[in-house]
Formats: structure tokens, sequence, C-alpha cells
């Protein structure tokens, strides 16, 4: 009998999961500053890398279409 009903159990709680609620939750200004800081540091950071390794990918790249 609990064999039976263990499929429909697993099932139940996954779907469970994929179910949407209200949150009535809010971002506050301080939040969404900080997330806009974060993803500007990012592209900083991910410009900064590339400006050191420019030379390296450029070489990879003109190594890869020279061939």
């Amino acid at each position: 009998m609990y064999l039976r009903l263990w499929p429909i159990l697993v099932i139940t709680l996954i779907l469970g999961q994929f179910s949407i609620s209200n949150a009535f939750a809010y971002i506050d200004p301080g939040s969404g500053s900080m997330i806009l800081q974060m993803l500007i540091g990012a592209l900083l950071g991910a410009g900064i890398v590339v400006k050191l390794y420019w030379q390296k990918i450029r070489m990879k790249i003109r190594m890869k279409f020279m061939k």
C-alpha cells in the first residue's frame, strides 16, 4: 500500500515547490543601491581583466585564425 503512495507523495512535494505565492515584500532603497553597486563593480572588474589580458586574448584569436 505504501509503495503505491510513494510516487504520488514525491510528485506532490516536487510540484509544490513550484507553486507561487505572494511575498508581500519590497526592496528598500539601500538594497537596490547595493545591488546596483555590485553590478557596476562586476562590469568594471570584467573590463579591467580584459584590459590586463588583452594581448594574450588577441594573440590566441590571431593564432586561431592564422591556421
